[in-house]
């Protein structure tokens, strides 16, 4: 058995070695998300392809590693997809404006409040909190409206802890509404000054 300081040197090269790997995938994300750019096929996000992708991935995991080995590369596609929008928010800046066309944005924000609808699928939820810290924010509150009559999508209200002002949330603003069925900002709420 060996000492942990030499366990600690292999695991160091080989961080090394997956933070190498991690930009060159996401040098091929780039290339992805300028090829829809020219394309002007703005869909970034395609359950099922990620779907197919983690079956054939986790086929020969062993059983006790395959559920945080396909958390990893969940979280792999997930920075892939953040990445993309990313780029289709500097590049393409007419869809956040969309978003945005009967909001005032010159007035600060301490919380952001959007409505959405997405599919009624596991992980639904949690995905959304996901994509809210991996932008550096908060939330205040997060609350499931309804489901659908076929029970095929769920409504959630959120409120964000957040400026809207910020380049961040403008990019979380459209990543959420490109990920889900339905969006729109519901309430800002002002910084008393």
């Amino acid at each position: 058995m060996r000492d942990l300081p030499e366990i600690r040197v292999d695991i160091d090269r080989i961080d090394t070695e997956i933070k190498n790997i991690l930009m060159e995938r996401l040098d091929c994300s780039n290339e992805v998300v300028q090829s829809k750019i020219r394309d002007q096929n703005y869909v970034i996000n395609r359950p099922d392809r990620e779907a197919a992708m983690l079956e054939r991935l986790g086929k020969d995991i062993p059983d006790d590693r395959r559920s945080g080995y396909l958390a990893v590369v969940r979280k792999i596609t997930e920075t892939s997809r953040m990445y993309q929008y990313g780029i289709l928010f500097e590049q393409v800046p007419e869809l956040f404006e969309a978003l945005t066309k009967d909001i005032d944005l010159t007035v600060p924000t301490e919380v952001v409040s959007v409505r959405l609808r997405r599919r009624n699928i596991p992980n639904s939820m949690s995905e959304i909190l996901s994509m809210i810290g991996d932008y550096g924010f908060d939330m205040k509150e997060m609350q499931l409206l309804s489901y659908s009559e076929d029970n095929a999508y769920v409504y959630f209200r959120l409120t964000i802890q957040g400026d809207i002002l910020e380049t961040r949330m403008q990019k979380l603003l459209l990543q959420l509404s490109m990920e889900s069925e339905e969006f729109s900002i519901m309430k800002r709420e002002r910084i008393d000054c």
